[in-house]
């Protein structure tokens, strides 16, 4: 396995524009939270992204894809996609959230639209 050049600066850019990108494609996504783990500085630790979409089907969960790592977005990306509805539900209810995600401040960050 190949070591990577990138380091925690990176990721956070890296994060950054992918996040961005998204809500450049994606004209429904309402809001993207940003989750970090306990090993956040490691490279191998994925970005985990909750993307609120008003087009996105409704599953009545919180289903995780993982991406691996490219030549474009060089950190593996945890994406799960829910409804506006389904996350008032995970508000309500913090543990529909996969294990380890919290909406912590410390642990979450908010992205939003900008008009």
């Amino acid at each position: 396995m190949r070591a990577t050049l990138f380091q925690v600066s990176d990721k956070e850019q890296v994060a950054t524009d992918l996040i961005r990108h998204h809500f450049e494609v994606e004209p429904h996504l309402v809001e993207v939270w940003r989750f970090f783990g306990d090993n956040e500085a490691s490279p191998r630790e994925p970005i985990k992204l909750l993307e609120v979409n008003v087009a996105t089907v409704s599953t009545g969960g919180v289903t995780p894809f993982r991406f691996r790592p490219s030549h474009e977005v060089p950190f593996a990306v945890i994406i799960a996609e829910i409804t506006p509805e389904e996350f008032e539900a995970v508000k309500q209810n913090p543990s529909l959230l996969p294990t380890g995600w919290s909406l912590a401040p410390t642990r979450a960050q908010r992205f939003e639209r900008h008009a």
